[in-house]
């Protein structure tokens, strides 16, 4: 009879599989600015006197840098003692700052997930309510862009806001398939004939018509904003 012996098998490393080591890298939440700093430029706009601010708003719109990312992305908020409360608007990238004078007195700091080489940049606008959806006046125009000069006059002085009127100017958002006209004397002007799917974005200004011009749309205004001359922007990064 013929014994045969089994010896056993090596272990077959190839078909063992070792756990792959993955490494994590989570951005922590940084202070970039405190509440007061931020909250004080919305004060100083609301303490203008009502007359040079009925109908406009100031907006501030931030991106994540460099890559251009939106402002959610950044996670940017305020830090308070009862928990954090999001800076940012889910549908764009409007700064969404609460004015309480609870916030004032306790000042948190603002946070926000940024990385060494990361910052969040804002730019600066200032919508118009106009009273009618469609349309607005030269006179209407004229009057707004007013009311810009003198807020600046209250903040950078005289002589510059004296230098800087003729370089105001509106920007029209335009709606998705509608045309916007200048009318004079009931002979319309195309300024913009939007054909797209998307609003689009006519800016002039009102000084370079005539008098008692007609700015309208066929469809209603998506916005209207006053373009500020010596646009503004400023930036958060990490506090060293």
């Amino acid at each position: 009879m013929a014994i045969c012996c089994l010896a056993p098998l090596p272990p077959a490393h190839a078909a063992t599989s070792q756990p792959e080591a993955i490494e994590v890298h989570a951005v922590r939440p940084v202070t970039v600015q405190s509440y007061q700093a931020v909250a004080r430029v919305f004060r100083r706009f609301n303490a203008f006197p009502e007359q040079d601010r009925a109908n406009l708003s100031l907006h501030v719109l931030g991106r994540l840098q460099p890559e251009d990312a939106p402002l959610k992305a950044s996670g940017l908020h305020l830090q308070t003692k009862s928990g954090p409360i999001p800076l940012f608007n889910a549908d764009n990238d409007e700064l969404t700052v609460p004015l309480t004078k609870a916030l004032w007195e306790e000042n948190p700091p603002l946070m926000a997930n940024l990385t060494s080489d990361e910052f969040i940049g804002f730019t600066f606008q200032v919508a118009v309510a106009t009273p009618q959806a469609d349309h607005f006046t030269d006179a209407e125009a004229r009057h707004w862009l007013r009311q810009l000069n003198n807020c600046m006059e209250d903040v950078v002085g005289v002589i510059v806001a004296f230098m800087l009127p003729d370089a105001h100017r509106l920007i029209v958002s335009v709606a998705p398939h509608s045309r916007l006209e200048a009318v004079k004397n009931d002979q319309p002007q195309l300024l913009l004939d939007n054909q797209s799917d998307t609003p689009q974005t006519f800016v002039f200004r009102p000084q370079d018509y005539p008098r008692d011009t007609l700015f309208r749309s066929t469809r209603a205004f998506n916005q209207v904003l006053i373009k500020i001359p010596l646009d503004p922007h400023v930036s958060m990064k990490r506090k060293s």
